[in-house]
């Protein structure tokens, strides 16, 4: 085989391999963004409610703490990976 047509056959499958890796490394974030800003808005408006509902305790405000700083989280991370309507 000349070194040419064994240069062409070993970059040809090295592209095929890379093409495929990409596939396999979607996150889940990444394919149900709409999902998870959803969830982030909820964990939010239940963090809110816990703190304007009813009496408060030490053990409430820590969780609608938890609940606020994770669902921002989600809200922010969901925003970044929704997809950006192309303006025509």
């Amino acid at each position: 085989m000349s070194a040419k047509k064994h240069k062409r056959k070993t970059v040809k499958h090295q592209q095929h391999f890379g093409s495929e890796t990409k596939k396999h490394n979607v996150s889940l974030l990444s394919r149900y963004p709409r999902l998870f800003l959803t969830v982030g808005v909820g964990l939010v408006v239940i963090g809110i409610l816990l703190l304007t509902v009813g009496y408060i305790s030490h053990a409430r405000v820590g969780l609608s703490m938890l609940s606020l700083f994770f669902g921002a989280g989600l809200i922010i991370f969901a925003n970044f990976s929704l997809p950006k309507k192309l303006k025509v």
